[in-house]
This record gives structure tokens, C-alpha cells and sequence, in this order.
């Protein structure tokens, strides 16, 4: 209403100024509607009020207060059900949705994080801050580690988790059921990355025994990283930074790394902060290209051919984007705590 005075009085300053034509493409500029334009030149010609008169209609039922009381159960609320509260105030469940929609208040999805503990919280900060302080000081490429379980099929992924169809009933059954199995067959994948390159991976069978110090010495150290050091990094110029499985920071693990290469050490390495370490973001890129348009393995081996065909498909470019900021993640979380670097 403010809006359609504020043109009508804009209007009548021009009248005697400008043709009527050139009125409406001055303000049709400016996004109004031909018709409004051309009501407001009606309305001050005629000598019609430039305000709107009283609306008529039945007045609305939700004071003030009714509105504030709406505002503090939902606000920052989980658990909230428009149905019940509709039962509340004695209305229907959609005049409490557009109401919250006056309100600004909308529904949005909750964001999946790792949890902590309090003291797991203040941890992670106090050692993330520590280890950005570490890093800043070497000036140096960083090289991560991780590995990541791919199964037969990519059912829950984005573009896969739906289906089109024009009849449900008629729609086959392989593509309206995902079956779900209690123990899905997969293969292990070890990867390390720099802004340098990718290693070559690791792959493990379903019936493979879990990685232990000695198999992460051997396969992922010994025959992996440092050829992988030794190509891309052979001036030296790095920090090695492996999240804290057991297996990576025991009593063997640690006196190799001692030996052999720069690492972070397990007193300033943070716990479960995925969010900062961008080879988290790379098993997504590549389960992405794994599982595009419904792709499913029948065999283990298909399946790492997969994974070897997609692998090719990185360029470094985007392996650097990838690794970029991660000190600035690291002191973020430091600042303002591990839930920072998921609000915008």
C-alpha cells in the first residue's frame, strides 16, 4: 500500500512536466506495471485520493500477542507440527503456515555434522587453532590421507535416492525398490592428495581383514605415499596430515613416520573435523562420477574399474580448488568454534 502512494504522489510531481507516455516508460523502468502506472496518472487527473480507502472485510483473528506466542513455539524450535498447532489456536493448518510465512519464519532441513561433546568441542578448537598455527608457520603443501568404503550400488545418492514414472504400479521393480542388504558387499579405497597430485589408491575386498599398522605401513605408506612424496614432493616442502584412526598414529605407525616423513604429530592433530579437511569433499566429487545416471557394479573388480576410470577424470585444477583455504578452515575453527564453517 506504502508502494502505490509513494508512485501516485511521483506521479502527480511529473503530470504537469511530461506527456503520459513518457510517464509510464519512466517508471515502466523502474519495474512497475503498465496498469499501475496508468491507474495512479487516472487517479490524479480525476481528482481521487492519492491514499487507498479503508479496506473492507473480516477482520483478522491473530493479535499481536496470538502472533508472538505462534513466534516463540516454532522459532528455533525442532518438533514443531503445523497440524497440531492449527489444533492450538483453533484454526487451519495452512493459515498457521501462511503466517509464518508473514513472519519470515521457514522450515529448512537440519544440517549433518559431526557431534561433540562439549569437551570434544573445545578440543577440536583448541587444536585446530594450534595445528593452523603450525601450518602458517611452515608455509608448506599439505598432503591428506582417508579411506572411504564404495558399494555395488549408489542408491542413496543425489539423482539416484528418485524416479520418474507415469504409473507407480506399472513401473518396474529394479527401479521403484532399492533393496537394502544387512551386509552390502564393498571395497576399501585408500587415497592421499596434495594440491600436487593424487596417489595411487589402495583397494581392499569385502573378505580382506581390516587395516592394521602393519598393512598401513606397508601398502599405504611404504608402497603408496612415498613414491607418491618422492614424484610430487621431492623437494620436501610438505606436511603429512592423517586423521587419528588408530592405525595411523600406534607405536609402529608413528616410529615410521618419525623416519621417513613430515607429519603432523598426534598432540596438535584436532579429532573429527571433516569440515576442514577437503579430501572429505573429494570421496563425494568421486562417488558422484562413480554412481552418475544409476551406474551399479555386479562384481568387486567391475567395480574398482570403475573407480580407476574415474579417477582419471580428476584434473589437478581441481584437486588444487579443492585444497585451497584449508589453514583459514583450520583457524576459523580455532576463533569461532567446529560449527562455524557450516553458517553462512
Amino acid at each position: 500500500m506504502a508502494d502505490r502512494e509513494s508512485l501516485r504522489n511521483r506521479v502527480k510531481n511529473l503530470i504537469s512536466q511530461m506527456k503520459k507516455s513518457e510517464i509510464v516508460s519512466h517508471f515502466e523502468k523502474e519495474g512497475f506495471a503498465r496498469s499501475t502506472i496508468y491507474n495512479s496518472i487516472n487517479r490524479n487527473q480525476t481528482g481521487q485520493s492519492i491514499s487507498d480507502n479503508k479496506r473492507t472485510g473480516r477482520p483478522t483473528s491473530w493479535t499481536a500477542a496470538k502472533k508472538r506466542q505462534l513466534k516463540r513455539l516454532v522459532n528455533n524450535h525442532t518438533g514443531v507440527s503445523q497440524r497440531r498447532l492449527g489444533k492450538k489456536f483453533d484454526v487451519n493448518q495452512r493459515t498457521v503456515g501462511r503466517q509464518l510465512n508473514k513472519m519470515g519464519i521457514l522450515y529448512r532441513k537440519r544440517e549433518k555434522t559431526p557431534k561433540y561433546s562439549p569437551e570434544q568441542h573445545e578440543k577440536a578448537k583448541h587444536l585446530s587453532a594450534k595445528l593452523a598455527n603450525t601450518l602458517y608457520r611452515k608455509s608448506c603443501s599439505l598432503i591428506l590421507d582417508d579411506e572411504k568404503y564404495f558399494t555395488f550400488a549408489g542408491d542413496n545418492m543425489p539423482g539416484n535416492d528418485g524416479y520418474y514414472t507415469n504409473d507407480k504400479s506399472k513401473c518396474p521393480d529394479s527401479i521403484r525398490f532399492a533393496g537394502k542388504e544387512k551386509f552390502p558387499q564393498k571395497v576399501l579405497v585408500w587415497i592421499a592428495i596434495s594440491d600436487r597430485g593424487i596417489s595411487e589408491p589402495l583397494f581392499r575386498l569385502s573378505k580382506s581383514v581390516s587395516i592394521t599398522s602393519d598393512i598401513y605401513i606397508d601398502e599405504c605408506l611404504e608402497r603408496r605415499l612415498l613414491p607418491f612424496i618422492h614424484k610430487y614432493h621431492a623437494d620436501f616442502d610438505y606436511v603429512f596430515w592423517p586423521d587419528l584412526a588408530s592405525a595411523h598414529y600406534s607405536n609402529l605407525t608413528s616410529s615410521w613416520m618419525d623416519k621417513y616423513v613430515n607429519y603432523v604429530a598426534k598432540n596438535i592433530n584436532p579429532p573429527n573435523v571433516p569440515q576442514a579437511r577437503p579430501i572429505e569433499n573429494f570421496w563425494g566429487c568421486l562417488s558422484q562420477k562413480v554412481y552418475e545416471r544409476g551406474w551399479q557394479a555386479t562384481n568387486e573388480q567391475q567395480l574398482i574399474n570403475r573407480i580407476k576410470l574415474k579417477l582419471k577424470e580428476f584434473d589437478l585444477d581441481f584437486v588444487k580448488s579443492l585444497m585451497c583455504g584449508v589453514k583459514a578452515k583450520l583457524r576459523k575453527i580455532g576463533q569461532d568454534g567446529t560449527f562455524s564453517l557450516y553458517k553462512n
